[in-house]
């Protein structure tokens, strides 16, 4: 291998052999300029996707060809204009654009054979500036015997109204390259500096294709970076290589440590309750019964007092004089409304034996033990004299005034109860509280205007910070970063305020954190093309 064949630089006309996968675009382009169809149409496809080296390339395939790459900032359309017909018919340029115009349509109309090529590619251009020039600009394309094509980013084409882009026709958006793909583009690119093909290995060449999406500018750039780190310079990957290395990461042996096989959990002797026996039955001096016990018993009616002399229970309470209360229905005359035995719904337990102690107090309230163990209170408790204190022998002299002793016929009026606080539906505080969420306004990050000309001068570092801001949000503090850039806090939070500053970066606060990621200026200046450097 003489030299390194991967070069992220586009194509140029002499090195037509060495674009891939465009083979049925090139074609159908070809066709209309052998076959005299003048059009004009716009070459779709995303940053890298080689749109520059496709036009390059069909530049070569026609016997007339003039591609425009420098966008004018001064009057663009005028601009352009004049410098088409420099290249068309002429530098003497006439001071009135209609005469201009009618020039440079007869001198191509007196051409014979393939049709000229006519191109503008601007990457670096918003698709909002575009649209104003070509909007000027078409009604003169349109007259020209000519191919004219415009290479767009669909962020650009985004930008033109629908009426300007009916006028063009639209090419399907340029795909990314898959493996078989990326092998010819391979095997093109070492014929021109070896004698022999590199068998790559088809693992690294579809992490190659895993890494880069397929992009072929960021697929040519990731096997140029392969091949000078297998040589010996600094690139992405000995980077990160060196940077893994530092950290000193010792490997996990969690797994090691862990034994072989877990023993299995033995079952507890436990008998789980029924599903559907509740809580409440629990019997203190009743035993268990037998399910087929009520066959057993006679016919004739038992009385319940002889029941529980002929039963003896396992333990007896302690004789505890047990005041019986009245019962309520006699006293209110009216019917008790029971539940079914088993319909009673659970108790909720706070804590793990809740349920127990529940059970306990039910049983105590039935059997009468919780009223039984309560002290008895008969009358009034007798105040006991405090022999420490000694009242004076002497009577008290009351003095009066013969005041008169009346008494109110009435009553004063008692004061009026506080009115209960409304409750509000349920339904409607929820409402209420979802329209405030709604309503309540977003935390907005900061954002800067965006100074174009620090985004033209970023050092290696502050491109490091750009390219993790644009997938995912960091902070001063990303320890990844620091290790990377093999700086501390304080200066890459420094970095960090300098792109703020510039408006690259904005910044929003969550807590005492301040998160950084790509501004929308930002990401919108470098999709259009100005990541290249």
């Amino acid at each position: 291998m003489r030299a390194n064949p991967f070069s992220a630089k586009p194509i140029e006309p002499t090195e037509f052999e060495l674009l891939v996968g465009r083979t049925e675009l090139m074609s159908d382009l070809r066709q209309h300029l052998r076959f005299g169809s003048p059009r004009t149409m716009i070459l779709l496809g995303e940053r890298g996707s080689g749109r520059t080296s496709l036009l390059q390339a069909l530049s070569n395939l026609s016997s007339t060809s003039y591609p425009f790459t420098f966008y004018p900032e001064v009057n663009p359309a005028q601009t352009l204009l004049n410098e088409m017909y420099c290249r068309i018919a002429g530098y003497d340029t006439p001071s009135s654009t209609n005469t201009l115009v009618e020039e440079m349509v007869a001198k191509l109309q007196g051409f014979t054979g393939d049709l000229p090529l006519i191109s503008f590619d601007f990457p670096g251009v918003s698709g909002v500036e575009l649209a104003q020039v070509f909007e000027r600009l078409t009604p003169v394309l349109g007259r020209l015997r000519a191919l004219v094509i415009v290479a767009l980013t669909p962020a650009q084409l985004s930008a033109w109204s629908d009426n300007l882009q009916m006028q063009f026709d639209i090419t399907e958006p340029l795909s990314d390259f898959d493996v078989k793909t990326a092998r010819a583009l391979i095997d093109h690119r070492m014929r021109k500096v070896s004698n022999e093909a590199w068998s790559i290995h088809q693992s690294i060449l579809e992490q190659s294709i895993a890494q880069t999406g397929g992009r072929p500018a960021l697929l040519v750039r990731h096997l140029r970076d392969l091949i000078d780190a297998e040589r010996g310079a600094s690139t992405s990957f000995t980077r990160k290589s060196e940077m893994l290395e530092a950290m000193n990461l010792e490997p996990n042996d969690a797994k090691n440590r862990m034994p072989p096989a877990a023993e299995p959990l033995e079952p507890l002797d436990i008998e789980s309750e029924p599903p559907g026996e509740p809580d409440a039955e629990f019997d203190w001096d009743i035993p268990e019964m037998e399910p087929d016990v009520e066959e057993e018993f006679p016919d004739e009616m038992v009385e319940p007092e002889l029941e529980q002399d002929e039963q003896k229970p396992e333990f007896e309470l302690p004789a505890f004089e047990i005041e019986e209360e009245p019962a309520v229905e006699d006293d209110s005359g009216g019917a008790i409304l029971q539940m079914e035995p088993g319909t009673e719904p659970p108790a909720v337990s706070q804590h793990g034996f809740g349920g127990l102690a529940q059970r306990h107090r039910t049983a105590s309230v039935e059997i009468g033990l919780e009223n039984a163990l309560r002290p008895k209170s008969s009358g009034p408790m007798a105040a006991k004299p405090d022999p420490t204190m000694r009242m004076p022998e002497e009577l008290p002299h009351l003095e009066s005034e013969e005041s008169t002793y009346w008494v109110a016929d009435t009553l004063p009026e008692p004061e009026p109860l506080p009115e209960p606080t409304p409750v509000m539906d349920p339904v409607v505080a929820k409402s209420i509280g979802e329209s405030l969420r709604k309503d309540k306004p977003t935390l907005s990050s900061t954002t800067l205007p965006l100074d174009f000309e620090r985004v033209s001068a970023l050092s290696d570092a502050e491109i490091s910070i750009v390219e993790a801001s644009i997938a995912r949000e960091v902070s001063p503090s990303d320890a990844a970063l620091q290790a990377y850039l093999s700086v501390g806090r304080p200066r890459l939070s420094q970095i960090f305020n300098g792109l703020h500053k510039a408006g690259i970066l904005s910044v929003r606060k969550k807590g005492r954190t301040r998160l950084f990621r790509i501004s929308n200026q930002a990401k919108a200046h470098f999709t259009d093309g100005h990541m290249e450097a």
